[in-house]
C-alpha cells in the first residue's frame, strides 16, 4: 500500500511539472514564476524551502541531544527573515533573478561570476543531502532499498525541476508545505499526550552555550536574510508588499514550529535512552505512532526534503548558466540551465551514494557560503561599494578560513567561522578607511 501511495505522490509531482512546462513562455516564467506570485504561494514556498531535512530531521536530532536548544533552528530562521523584512525596500528596484546577479549589480561582473561558480559547488552538497534524506524516508515507508531510493528521489528532483522550473517549484512547494504542517501537527498532538517535557535542558545549557548560539546565528540565521534560495522565493513575489506579508506569515508559523520540533526530539530522547539511532524522528515514528499517522509523517518528511532540493537545484543551475551566457534574460539560458540541472542532479546522486552524514555536510556548505558572501551582500544592500579586488579578496579569505575551520578546526572549528566574518569585514573596511583618510587630508 505504501509503495502505491508513493508512486501516486510522484505521479502528482510529475503532472504539476508537465502543467508548468506548458505555461513557460520566457525566462521570467522559468526563473521567478513570472514574478507575479501572491502572498499564499510565496509563504508556502518560503516555509517549504526552510523546512527541509536539515530543519526537521536535524533539529529533532539536535533536541534529542540538547533539549530545548533545538528550538534555535527555527528561531534563528525567524530572526533572519525579520532582518530580511527591513531589507526588502532596498531590494525592490532589483530586476534580476538570483543572488549573484545582485552582487554583480553592486560590485561588477567579475564578482557575479565568482559567486555563480562558488555557491553551486557548496549547494550541490546540500542537494545530495536532501536526496539522502528522501532515500532514507522512502526506504522506511516502502519496500524500496536505500540505494534505489537515492536514484528515485534524485531523478524525480531532476525531472520536474527541468520541466517547469520555478513554476513547478512554487506549485509543489505549497502542496508540500501542507503535508509538512499536517504531519507535524498530528505527530505533536499524539506524542504530547503521552510524555513529560519538564526535565529537558533549557535553551542555553552546558551542552549548547552562547558561543554555539553566536555561530548558529552567523552561519544559519544569516542565510535567511542573505541567502540564494530565500531570495529566489522573494523575487517571485509580484511586489514588495506581497513579499513583506509572506515574511510576516512565515515568522508567525516558524515560532510555534520551533516548539513542536524540539518537543518531538525531547520525547524521542526519553525513549531512545543510551541507544544509537540514525534519526530520532524516524525512531519516534516507528516506535509510538499508529500506522495512519506514521504514513502521514513519512509523506511530511518526504515533502520537506523535496521542497528544499528542487529550489537548491534550480538556484545552483541558474548560477552556473550565468558564467557561460552572462544574462539569464537571454532565451538560450533556459535550455542551458536545464542541462546544468541534469548535470548537477547526477553529481548530487553520486555524492549521495558516497556520503554518510546529512547534517554535517549541510553545515559545511552553509559555513563556506556564510564566510564568503554574507558580509559583502549585506553591505552591498545597505549601499556600500568597493572595488572588485577587495570584494574578491574578502570572498576567498572569509570562505577559505571558514572551510579550513570546518575541516581542520576540530572542537575549535566554530571559532574559525567567527574569525572568517571578522576577516571578511576587516578586508572590506580597508578601502573605506583609506577613503575617509583622504577626505580628512583634503579637508
Amino acid at each position: 500500500m505504501s509503495n502505491l501511495l508513493l508512486y501516486l505522490y510522484i505521479l502528482g509531482i510529475f503532472l504539476v511539472g508537465i502543467g508548468s512546462y506548458k505555461k513557460i513562455k520566457g525566462t521570467k516564467d522559468f526563473y521567478v514564476a513570472g514574478g507575479n506570485a501572491g502572498v499564499v504561494p510565496i509563504t508556502g514556498s518560503l516555509l517549504a524551502t526552510i523546512l527541509g531535512s536539515s530543519a526537521i530531521i536535524g533539529s529533532v536530532n539536535f533536541s534529542t541531544r540538547n533539549g530545548w536548544a533545538g528550538s534555535w533552528f527555527m528561531i534563528c530562521a525567524a530572526l533572519g527573515l525579520g532582518v530580511l523584512y527591513f531589507l526588502l525596500e532596498r531590494l525592490k528596484t532589483f530586476k534580476g533573478y538570483n543572488l549573484p546577479e545582485l552582487l554583480g549589480s553592486f560590485y561588477g561582473i567579475e564578482v557575479n561570476k565568482i559567486a555563480s561558480f562558488v555557491i553551486p559547488i557548496a549547494w550541490t552538497g546540500i542537494v545530495a543531502s536532501q536526496i539522502m534524506g528522501a532515500a532514507m524516508i522512502i526506504s522506511k515507508m516502502t519496500s524500496i532499498t536505500y540505494t534505489n531510493g537515492i536514484w528515485i528521489s534524485g531523478l524525480v528532483f531532476i525531472a520536474y525541476t527541468c520541466l517547469g522550473g520555478q513554476f513547478s517549484i512554487i506549485k509543489t512547494d505549497f502542496i508540500q508545505f501542507l503535508f509538512i504542517i499536517l504531519g507535524l501537527l498530528f505527530c505533536f498532538i499524539y506524542t504530547n499526550l503521552n510524555y513529560d517535557l519538564s526535565d529537558a535542558l533549557p535553551l542555553i545549557s552546558y551542552k549548547f552555550g552562547y558561543k554555539e548560539l553566536i555561530v548558529m546565528l552567523l552561519t544559519y540565521s544569516t542565510t535567511f536574510f542573505v541567502g540564494p534560495d530565500i531570495y529566489s522565493r522573494i523575487f517571485c513575489a509580484k511586489d514588495t508588499k506581497t513579499a513583506k506579508k509572506a515574511i510576516i506569515l512565515s515568522i508567525i508559523i516558524l515560532l510555534p514550529l520551533s516548539y513542536i520540533l524540539s518537543s518531538l526530539g525531547i520525547h524521542a530522547s526519553a525513549l531512545i535512552g543510551d541507544r544509537s539511532v540514525d534519526s530520532s524522528l524516524i525512531f519516534l515514528i516507528e516506535e509510538i505512532l499508529p500506522n495512519s499517522i506514521a504514513v502521514l509523517m513519512y509523506f511530511c518528511l518526504l515533502s520537506a526534503v523535496i521542497s528544499s532540493a528542487d529550489t537548491t537545484l534550480l538556484t545552483a543551475s541558474s548560477m552556473l548558466t550565468q558564467i557561460f551566457i552572462g544574462d539569464l534574460k537571454n532565451k538560450r539560458s533556459i535550455a542551458i540551465t536545464r542541462v546544468f540541472i541534469i548535470v548537477l542532479g547526477i553529481i548530487s546522486i553520486y555524492i549521495a551514494l558516497k556520503m554518510k552524514f546529512i547534517l554535517s555536510s549541510i553545515f559545511l556548505a552553509f559555513s563556506i557560503y556564510s564566510g564568503a558572501f554574507i558580509i559583502p551582500t549585506f553591505l552591498g544592500i545597505l549601499g556600500y561599494r568597493a572595488s572588485k579586488e577587495y570584494i574578491i579578496l574578502a570572498i576567498f579569505a572569509g570562505g577559505g578560513l571558514a572551510l579550513f575551520g570546518k575541516i581542520y578546526g576540530g572542537q575549535n572549528g566554530n571559532i574559525y567561522i567567527i574569525l572568517a566574518f571578522i576577516l571578511n569585514a576587516f578586508i572590506l573596511y580597508i578601502p573605506y578607511f583609506f577613503k575617509k583618510s583622504k577626505e580628512e587630508i583634503s579637508w
